[in-house]
């Protein structure tokens, strides 16, 4: 939509001065209170209070999107690509908020990644009480907030003592409010979001680590995303807050961390609780100055609910599952399912369409993935095809295959989730646009490059050769193998979404590139396909490629080799091993806790998973979580018969050694669907909502078909 169509005569104003966080100002007047609503965008993120009261408990609104085109593009001034662009608003009903008579509405508004795009925030509303309709203009004034430094991804810097401030950080000397000027907002889509926003979701107290003369360091028990909270009752005292992931073996905080998310604090002396005002950090220990009382730490994320349990005897397969919801929630921010929650905090296409099948089957995530797959068609080059590596676009690394063809994985995974295809058949068109760029980066039918001077990637975050371990599997090979998948998912679609005509060419194309991986990897004499690297011989079996010898040099490798697998082969591998019934396999390579392996990040005190497998950057990734929709589909035993949604399904629980009893639910829009098997006892319980049908098998019987 056009701007006008949402926000009629109001203009976006912005301050007339440089200032980091402005807090905006203004009067309206209302005889008649009935069904007042508002609809608001500041830019970045914004709160706002009518009355001094505060409405809605979202944070860090509206949702982050490539907001407009803007100079310094960074692929736009090097490679001359053209994307689409959109601005959320948010609305809200404040009836409850407005009195007859002078009203004030006040808007505090931060920098978030529309720093990127604009040296200033800015502001737009339109308030419609009944008939009366009020616009932000000219007449809107700004002053400074507290906020006199920020960084999105670090942190920030509040001074009280610069001003008098209420509450809610708001100054109260109408002498400093000043005018505000019409900004230039360039031409974009504006829409209404309908997608969750962030909220404090709990709150948690936290236990003393170590202290010293200066700072004391505690532990908040478990990896989170959100902000401390404290207070101080020294006035002009400077508080220094630094959080980190890791500590030393002292308790202090680990050195990589102390100046990276770090903020300060010059405190009023008032009886207020100190806490970031635009930002989250990603932590578990928190290092306090002296003078400060810590009183908790506010998790805050996407207001998402986990709609799953799963439960077994073994306790990492238990983590497994355990530590990817707090990593998946942890890095689910303002629409974005993002890589991780503090060095980056980017919508990495890659991670992101390696585990929204997980996210889609533990959570309640529907509606954050229908704006997420609206940013990946927005990063499309309209010229080349080219899908960016992060959505919305932020410069970042990445590959062709493993991440550009999100553009089609997203859309395919939700409809086979939720039984809806329009996302499929809307993006369709720009699917086949990506192949033109695939083949157009192509040597002799293999992927070998991307953008000039840009990473092309393959299995992200392999413990290759610095571990002792086997070479890095051929990025084109892993490329190639993303081309076939995805070329796999539109035949499987085109007929479902009346592209039937292109049924022919998509399978003489299938097999062209098939062939090419063949030809080029698979050897004759071994059965191997780029010498199981990595296990390679999965990603070509998950292809349908290779013979009975791919299939036994693969699983003999699994046996007796330690895990090699990066961000991609860790899911390939799980999946080839379950779907061709190799149970021990798969659940021994998962419960492993020699290195690499999920048990030895829980060894090794991990609450969230790791960017790699060991000495790791972030420890909030959830790339690796990739393997808990296997956990339920084949150890619990809940899988689709149909070939979408849970309304027709398998219940199949299976148990070894290694498992023992298990049990778990998922939530579907019929209801839940819980399964309980004991293996000693056997038993097996299953709970089915109305409309669900269901096969239940438990130890090789059919209890019910």
């Amino acid at each position: 939509m056009l701007k006008k169509e949402i926000f009629g005569n109001a203009i976006f104003v912005k301050p007339n001065e440089d200032c980091v966080a402005p807090v905006f100002k203004s009067e309206f007047f209302i005889e008649k209170t009935d069904n007042c609503k508002i609809t608001i965008c500041g830019l970045g993120t914004f709160r706002f209070f009518i009355n001094g009261k505060k409405v809605s408990d979202d944070v860090f609104a509206p949702a982050t999107s490539f907001y407009h085109k803007y100079d310094n593009c960074e692929c736009t001034v090097k490679f001359g690509e053209e994307m689409k662009s959109r601005i959320y608003a948010m609305e809200y009903d404040i009836t409850d908020y407005i009195e007859a008579g002078k009203n004030t509405i006040t808007v505090a508004v931060g920098p978030s990644w529309y720093k990127v795009y604009a040296p200033y925030c800015t502001l737009c509303y339109k308030i419609q009480c009944g008939e009366s309709i009020f616009y932000s203009d000219q007449n809107v004034k700004w002053c400074h907030s507290p906020v006199t430094y920020f960084n999105f991804t670090c942190g920030e810097k509040q001074d009280y003592t610069k001003s008098d401030f209420d509450i809610n950080g708001i100054p109260t000397d109408e002498n400093l409010w000043k005018n505000t000027v019409e900004a230039e907002i360039p031409e974009t889509e504006y829409y209404i979001q309908n997608c969750p926003n962030d909220k404090i979701i709990r709150s948690a107290q936290c236990k003393k680590l170590y202290e010293n003369d200066e700072y004391t360091v505690f532990d908040a028990g478990e990896n989170i995303t959100g902000w401390f909270v404290f207070k101080c009752p020294e006035k002009n005292k400077k508080i220094t807050v630094a959080v980190s992931e890791e500590k030393t073996e002292t308790g202090d905080l680990h050195e990589k961390w102390i100046h990276y998310q770090t903020a300060e604090f010059i405190c009023d002396g008032t009886d207020r609780e100190y806490h970031l005002l635009f930002t989250w950090q990603g932590f578990r220990y928190v290092r306090i100055s002296k003078g400060a009382e810590l009183l908790r730490v506010d998790v805050i994320h996407s207001d998402i609910q986990n709609t799953s349990s799963f439960k077994c005897e073994n306790r990492v397969l238990n983590e497994i599952y355990n530590m990817y919801i707090r990593t998946q929630l942890c890095n689910m921010h303002m629409g974005i399912p993002s890589d991780c929650p503090h060095i980056e905090r980017r919508g990495y296409t890659g991670d992101g369409q390696l585990v929204c099948q997980d996210a889609m089957l533990t959570l309640d995530a529907k509606d954050f993935y229908l704006k997420w797959m609206e940013d990946i068609s927005d990063c499309q080059d309209i010229h080349s095809g080219h899908v960016q590596y992060t959505a919305p676009y932020i410069p970042s690394g990445g590959g062709p295959g493993g991440w550009g063809c999100a553009i089609a994985e997203v859309p395919y995974t939700f409809y086979k989730m939720y039984s809806d295809i329009e996302p499929f058949k809307k993006y369709y068109p720009q699917m086949l646009r990506y192949f033109d760029y695939l083949e157009a980066h192509s040597e002799n039918g293999l992927i070998t490059s991307d953008q000039p001077g840009v990473w092309c990637l393959g299995d992200w975050c392999s413990p290759h050769e610095k571990h002792g371990m086997k070479p890095e599997i051929p990025k084109p090979f892993v490329n190639g193998y993303f081309y076939v998948r995805t070329i796999d998912r539109m035949i499987e679609m085109c007929e479902l979404i009346g592209r039937g005509e292109d049924k022919e060419k998509l399978t003489a194309l299938r097999k062209e590139k098939a062939d090419v991986l063949v030809n080029n990897y698979f050897n004759e004499k071994t059965g191997d396909f780029a010498e199981n690297l990595n296990s390679a011989n999965a990603f070509a079996l998950d292809l349908g490629l290779g013979d009975e010898r791919t299939m036994q040099n693969f699983v003999e490798a699994i046996r007796t080799n330690p895990l090699d697998t990066g961000i991609f082969g860790t899911e390939v591998v799980v999946k080839t091993l379950f779907k061709n019934g190799y149970f021990d396999e798969a659940t021994e390579f998962l419960s492993r806790e020699e290195y690499p392996s999920f048990g030895y990040m829980l060894n090794n005190g991990a609450t969230t998973l790791w960017e790699e497998w060991d000495n790791p950057r972030s420890m909030s990734h959830p790339m690796f979580g990739s393997p808990v929709i296997y956990i339920f589909y084949y150890i619990l035993g809940i899988r689709r018969a149909g070939e979408s949604g849970f309304d027709n399904i398998v219940i199949e629980p299976k148990c070894n050694k290694i498992t023992g009893a298990v049990s778990g639910h998922i939530t579907t829009d019929k209801g839940v669907i819980s399964v309980s098997a004991d293996p000693k006892e056997n038993i097996c319980k299953v709970k089915i909502p109305d409309g669900v049908t269901a096969k239940i098998i438990f130890d090789g019987k059919i209890i019910k078909e």
